[in-house]
């Protein structure tokens, strides 16, 4: 749910107060809720607390002046902190804080034969999505009791995922190798006993016990999302958990320069890890070939010989995979030249980092390791270290499909740059990615462009009211863009803009109530397809348009 935006607040540190109440709703008073005053971006440090009397009050006294967030818990109701700016000889003596009433989600995990299991840990996830890919991240767990139940509860309206994690790894440390938190270890009757505990062992013989998805999948990419409202109770998530066969993926790794198995060769995962399983494969010294064994899955396996090396990305379904080749290639370079249609300082031109990320990125993670780059020398020209391979390129800062790497604040003449084309042979890959297969003789032309547009306008509902605090959201219609989407917070008067937008046609949705980076997931984004706003963006154009706030459909 999108409880952002709160107003900001000021008072007056003089007279010292904050005061305000938490309520329920618009109006309901709530008692004993725990207010929690923080210097802004300081989550540890709590300057100050106190705990609302029975009329929802709470007052807070000798603030000095600065930005600090609001932090209000109380069981039963969740909500976002909220953002004050303390400035003196204004103060503020009716500060109001809603509360939403928490959810839940509940259900009962059971094994193959249709049996309840007890003692399963439960995992709410929530996603995110660096480099385009969904990733889940736990947000709240329980454990299943003896009857295979359990009940996740206080939490914040929107969009979950649920895991059923059978054989936890933080649960056997911390058990000693056995699960015993909450009223024993692990049971199921399809267990294999173990004579030296007495007990089921955790460990089945035909597969292995992995995390289960709602609804019945192992792959997190596939999993189905339950979408929960406010104080509401999200019942029958049920979810069964039965042990994966793992299946066999065969094949050989060669050397692409002699035509000949690669001997010695190296083989490696090149994914998140699996619990208990190996990150790097066996591979024959003499003949290159290899026999590994994968849950179903998307996997990515990178082999390495003296001449270079390869990677595949591979779906491991219900059948075994053979005759895999993976055609290890020494290194080369890949040089390119960068041309500006505009002013630009060289000296900013130059601090630029251009660099190759694969396409798709690993399978099951974000690249776990910052990529080589290259800067532009004094002539423009840049030369960049490939392999064969399909790839996208990553500019920073004006390009960035890698977050967090790179990450840094543009240059004043940068202000306005964005990348107009990327031109490889006759080919703009700017938006279809790269495929070199050999050392290339053409350029990579990279061509940056100066003159952005801009759109911004309203946000109102059905009857044409404005709304304040809306998620507005500028999307690509060239979706893979991932660097392209952008979103803000419409003000108290409904009001909202996108400044420096990249020449190209768009869409513009805007919601009064959605989860954050709900957008980057295809499936959500396919209820609201035709009702979203288009807009064609010309260089130094600045468009307004006016947009009905989305409701589910």
């Amino acid at each position: 749910m999108n409880i952002v935006g709160i107003a900001l607040v000021m008072f007056v540190a003089q007279s010292g107060a904050i005061q305000g109440i938490v309520v329920r709703g618009t109006n309901y008073p709530l008692s004993k809720a725990n207010v929690e005053l923080r210097r802004d971006g300081t989550n540890e440090t709590i300057l100050d607390s106190t705990i609302t009397s029975d009329n929802g009050r709470f007052v807070f006294q000798n603030v000095p002046p600065g930005r600090y967030q609001l932090t209000v818990t109380r069981a039963g109701y969740v909500r976002s902190p909220v953002p004050i700016v303390v400035n003196a000889n204004q103060p503020v003596l009716n500060m109001q804080v809603p509360m939403t009433p928490a959810s839940a989600i509940a259900g009962t995990i059971y094994d193959g034969n249709s049996e309840a299991l007890g003692n399963v840990e439960v995992q709410a996830l929530k996603a995110s999505y660096p480099e385009g890919r969904r990733v889940l991240t736990p947000v709240a767990s329980a454990v299943t009791n003896d009857l295979g139940e359990y009940r996740l509860f206080w939490l914040e309206p929107g969009r979950y995922y649920i895991a059923a994690v059978p054989d936890s790894f933080e649960r056997r440390m911390m058990s000693g190798g056995n699960i015993s938190i909450v009223g024993g270890p692990f049971y199921s009757s399809a267990a294999v006993a173990d004579p030296a505990l007495g007990r089921p062992d955790l460990k089945t013989r035909n597969g292995r016990d992995v995390p289960v998805y709602f609804s019945g999948t192992i792959d997190e990419q596939t999993a189905a999302p339950i979408e929960v409202r406010a104080g509401s109770e999200v019942l029958g998530i049920n979810v069964v958990v039965a042990a994966v066969s793992e299946r066999h993926v065969r094949g050989v790794v060669v050397d692409g320069v002699t035509g000949k198995p690669a001997q010695y060769a190296s083989l490696q995962r090149e994914t998140k890890p699996e619990p208990f399983g190996p990150d790097d494969f066996v591979v024959n010294s003499e003949s290159g070939s290899f026999d590994v064994t994968l849950l179903p899955g998307t996997h990515t396996l990178v082999a390495n010989s003296a001449n270079g090396s390869a990677y595949a990305t591979i779906q491991v379904g219900n059948t075994d995979i053979d005759n895999l080749t993976l055609l290890t290639m020494p290194a080369f370079k890949l040089r390119g030249r960068i041309s500006v249609e505009g002013r630009i300082a060289s000296a900013d031109l130059e601090k630029l980092r251009i660099s190759l990320r694969r396409d798709p990125p690993p399978a099951g993670a974000p690249s776990l390791a910052k990529p080589s780059y290259s800067n532009p020398l004094a002539d423009s020209t840049f030369t960049l270290d490939a392999t064969p391979g399909n790839y996208r390129v990553n500019i920073a800062p004006l390009l960035n499909l890698i977050p967090d790497f790179f990450a840094s604040a543009s240059p004043a003449s940068l202000q306005n740059a964005y990348i107009k084309s990327i031109r490889f042979w006759a080919a703009d890959v700017l938006n279809t990615g790269l495929r070199v297969d050999r050392p290339p003789e053409a350029l990579l032309e990279i061509v940056i462009g100066t003159n952005p547009g801009g759109v911004g306008g309203s946000v109102v509902d059905a009857n044409g009211k404005s709304i304040p605090d809306a998620s507005v959201v500028i999307l690509p219609d060239t979706r893979p863009r991932f660097d392209l989407f952008r979103a803000v917070i419409s003000d108290p008067s409904g009001r909202f803009r996108f400044e420096r937008v990249p020449p190209g046609d768009y869409k513009i949705f805007a919601w009064a109530d959605v989860d954050r980076d709900a957008w980057f997931d295809p499936e959500f984004m396919r209820n609201f397809e035709n009702r979203g706003t288009a807009v064609h963006i010309t260089e130094g154009s600045q468009t307004n348009i006016s947009l009905t706030a989305l409701s589910p459909p």
